[in-house]
């Protein structure tokens, strides 16, 4: 339809609406916090996409691209400055369990700054539900709320689920290999692949490439996937989650269910941190006290249910949690690192700093299989393998930040770099493929892309108007033009890959953009003569 067809359409509309139904305020000016085009290509051009859609519908839209990690993150997790974020929720094994993508997200207690919801929405039968499913062991009766919880947000649409993307790497052959790669949500991010990356280069030395740098070394500052994950190279974890949810287990040998609500972790012995200081029952327990002493803001709420940490003997700890939580050994047991007591007991007091997220941290003291030789801001990071390690990598990582995603790719056709971590644009896949010495890798994401609305904010607090816009995404067309295909629909945020816990019974959402206008005006939404949006008449 052209934009004149469009015009005379609505203008006759406008002409069958009664005038007093147009006394409503009209919508405010929609607040859409995007990505940087220069380093995000493709999620701002998705934004773009919406931003077109939605302005058909009378809404008046500004584009606010914010650098990424800051200050989007802040203006995203903390200030939650915006009607709405394009929201990215990257894949990975511990997001298995179906609480990260459901309750965690949407629980009105998880509304404080720093907290996963985001967007501050309340349901009482949301929040009900969420409470109970976590205290369940039994997966099919767990299953059931799980879905219920799935149809909920279906329902009131807090959170607009774009897809879910089919992430496409790179690496350059000729100077590096994996040693067993792993299928992974991560693809070749994944912890498990990086430890087994391979140089071919007489340095051993495996270049990486991509457009974040990795500011925070600090774990108890860290706040999203990507920091977590780079300081579990440097600070072991008890566990790490395999790809199919499986427990890989690390620092800890052995995982005990004593009943509901505790359960012994017995770790190995012999291990050290990179100071050659022994690793013990202590550090553990010191670690999970410390992180929720100060409130990490990354591990925070997933503390919330650990009531106490006890050492058993110089390898066993014991945890008793405030009631039976499902999630435990995934989420908790697999996500939090060892801290060494003897560098971070001591630490605010002797620095004089509030809070240990102060602490800068440039020359990390861990237990993981790396440790940092050297960084520069801005440009550098190298991580020297651990040859003393008890999973010791086969090479020394250096991350090189670059401006564009087109420099990391061509960078990676030069040889400069060995690996790509930035995701590939979809139009440099098929000559990337053609290249002899690039192998391409595809992973299935079990991450999603979403609109994340502020549902107490003065545009998206009306249910009706995120309902409308529901249909008013052109799903296809994005994934089409912008994923080239590679990405798939779902209207739920546990994605189809989670298979166990996905809802197979909503509906694949589509794009209509009559339905829309359809919902909106039977809510009692009004256009005014210049087309403007207005909510319904109080």
């Amino acid at each position: 339809m052209t934009t004149r067809n469009i015009a005379i359409t609505l203008g006759a509309w406008l002409v069958a609406t009664p005038l007093y139904a147009q006394e409503g305020e009209v919508v405010p000016e929609v607040h859409f916090l995007s990505w940087p085009s220069a380093t995000y290509a493709n999620f701002a051009e998705t934004g773009n996409y919406i931003a077109e859609e939605w302005e058909k519908l009378g809404l008046r839209i500004r584009m606010d691209q914010q650098a990424f990690p800051n200050p989007m993150l802040q203006m995203w997790f903390t200030d939650h400055e915006f009607d709405v974020v394009l929201s990215s929720l990257s894949g990975a094994p511990h997001r298995l369990e179906p609480d990260f993508f459901t309750n965690s997200q949407f629980n009105s207690a998880n509304s404080s700054p720093g907290s996963w919801n985001v967007g501050e929405y309340s349901n009482p039968e949301f929040d009900k539900l969420g409470n109970e499913q976590v205290k369940i062991y039994d997966n099919e009766k767990r299953r059931e709320i799980i879905y219920r919880l799935q149809e909920i947000l279906v329902e009131d649409q807090p959170d607009a689920v774009l897809s879910s993307q089919v992430q496409i790497f790179a690496v350059n052959k000729d100077n590096m290999e994996f040693d067993g790669y792993e299928p992974n949500p991560q693809g070749v991010r994944a912890n498990v692949n990086q430890i087994d990356m391979r140089s071919k280069r007489d340095q051993n030395l495996v270049r990486i490439g991509w457009t974040l740098e990795y500011s925070v070394l600090n774990p108890t500052a860290a706040r999203t996937i990507e920091e977590t994950e780079i300081a579990a190279l440097l600070y072991d974890r008890l566990l790490w989650i395999g790809a199919d949810g499986s427990l890989d287990y690390r620092l800890a040998e052995k995982v005990e269910s004593l009943s509901d609500t505790e359960i012994e972790v017995t770790i190995r012995t012999g291990h050290t941190f990179s100071d050659g200081k022994p690793v013990t029952a202590e550090d553990v327990k010191f670690s999970f006290d410390y992180m929720k002493k100060w409130e990490a803001p990354y591990f925070t709420q997933h503390l919330s249910r650990v009531e106490k940490v006890e050492v058993v003997d110089p390898a066993k700890i014991r945890f008793t949690l405030t009631e039976p939580y499902a999630p435990f050994i995934m989420n908790t047991l697999g996500q939090m690192y060892v801290l060494p007591k003897h560098v971070w007991e001591p630490l605010v007091e002797d620095l004089g700093i509030e809070n240990p997220q102060q602490f800068a941290n440039n020359e990390p003291i861990g237990s993981g299989p790396y440790k940092v030789k050297y960084r520069r801001e801005g440009t550098e990071l190298y991580l020297e393998r651990r040859e003393d390690h008890f999973d010791p990598p086969l090479s020394d990582l250096l991350y090189v930040v670059y401006g564009s995603a087109e420099i990391v790719t061509q960078s990676l056709k030069t040889g400069s770099i060995d690996v790509s971590f930035q995701p590939l644009q979809p139009a440099v896949v098929a000559e990337l493929e053609s290249d002899e010495s690039i192998e391409v890798y595809e992973a299935q994401s079990n991450g999603i892309n979403s609109l994340r609305y502020k549902t107490t904010g003065p545009v998206f607090w009306n249910r009706d108007l995120r309902r409308a816009l529901f249909h008013a995404i052109p799903y296809e067309r994005i994934v089409d033009e912008i994923y080239d295909g590679k990405a798939s629909l779902t209207a739920t945020q546990i994605t189809p890959v989670n298979a166990y816990w996905h809802n197979p019974n909503l509906p694949t959402p589509k794009y209509d953009l009559e339905k829309a206008r359809q919902i909106l005006e039977e809510a009692g939404f009004t256009w005014d003569a210049d087309g403007r949006l207005h909510f319904p008449a109080q």
